[in-house]
C-alpha cells in the first residue's frame, strides 16, 4: 500500500512539474517596447518600434488593466485601439471589456461604425485588482494564417495561466490589405451619456513581428 501511495505521488508531482515547465517554456520573450505608466500616453507607431523577432505580419500587445468601480448605470468600453492607414474599408479598431461583463471589437471607418461584435465573459471578473489584456494582430503577410488577417483577445488575471475571463476575435480578410502602418493606443470610451471615472491602464508592451504560441 506504501509504495503504492509513493508511485502515485510521484507521478502526480512529475505531472504538476510538466505542466509548470511546459508553461516557463511557452511564456513570450523580453518585448520590444513596454511603457510604464500611461497618464500622458499618446500612443506608439508599431512600424518605429525596433525588434530582432523575424516573424512579418504580426504583432502581440499586452496592458495590465485595474478598473476599482464598476457601479455605473452607463454602459463603458475600455480597451486598446489600433488606427491604420492605408486601407479604404477600415481606419481604426476598437477591442476590449464593457463593464457589464463583455468583450466586445469595434471596426471604424470614416468615423463610422463598421461592425460591432459582443463575447460575454467566460470567467469571473474582480473589480478593483489587476487584469491584463492582451491583443494579437495578424495581417495578410504573416506565415501562420497566410493570406489572412485576424484581430484577437484576451482578458485574464495573474498569468492567465488558470483561464481566461473574456476573450473575443474577428476574421478582418473582408476588410482588405491591412499591412500599412498601425498606431497603437488605449481607450476609455462610453457607450451611453453620463460620465466614468477613466480606469488605471499600465505597463504596455509590445512584441514586434511575434507571432505567439497560443
Amino acid at each position: 500500500m506504501k509504495k503504492y501511495i509513493t508511485i502515485t505521488l510521484t507521478i502526480c508531482s512529475g505531472a504538476i512539474l510538466f505542466v509548470f515547465i511546459s508553461a516557463f517554456l511557452v511564456c513570450d520573450p523580453k518585448p520590444d517596447f513596454s511603457l510604464k505608466g500611461l497618464d500622458q500616453f499618446q500612443g506608439i507607431v508599431i512600424d518605429d518600434i525596433q525588434t530582432e523577432n523575424k516573424a512579418t505580419g504580426n504583432f502581440k500587445t499586452a496592458v495590465t488593466f485595474n478598473q476599482p468601480n464598476s457601479n455605473t448605470a452607463h454602459k463603458v468600453f475600455f480597451g486598446q485601439e489600433i488606427k491604420l492607414n492605408g486601407n479604404p474599408n477600415i481606419d481604426r479598431i476598437l477591442i476590449g471589456v464593457t463593464n457589464n461583463l463583455i468583450s466586445r471589437v469595434e471596426i471604424w471607418n470614416n468615423d463610422l461604425l463598421v461592425e460591432t461584435k459582443e463575447l460575454g465573459f467566460v470567467g469571473k471578473m474582480t473589480w478593483g485588482e489587476n487584469q491584463e489584456m492582451t491583443v494579437d494582430f495578424y495581417d495578410q503577410t504573416n506565415a501562420k494564417y497566410k493570406g489572412e488577417s485576424k484581430i484577437s483577445m484576451r482578458f485574464y488575471s495573474g498569468s492567465g495561466f488558470l483561464g481566461d475571463i473574456g476573450t473575443i476575435g474577428l476574421n478582418l480578410t473582408k476588410y482588405g490589405d491591412v499591412s500599412g502602418e498601425k498606431k497603437l493606443t488605449v481607450f476609455t470610451k462610453l457607450l451611453e451619456s453620463g460620465q466614468v471615472t477613466p480606469p488605471a491602464f499600465s505597463n504596455l508592451r509590445v512584441w514586434k513581428n511575434f507571432a505567439s504560441f497560443d
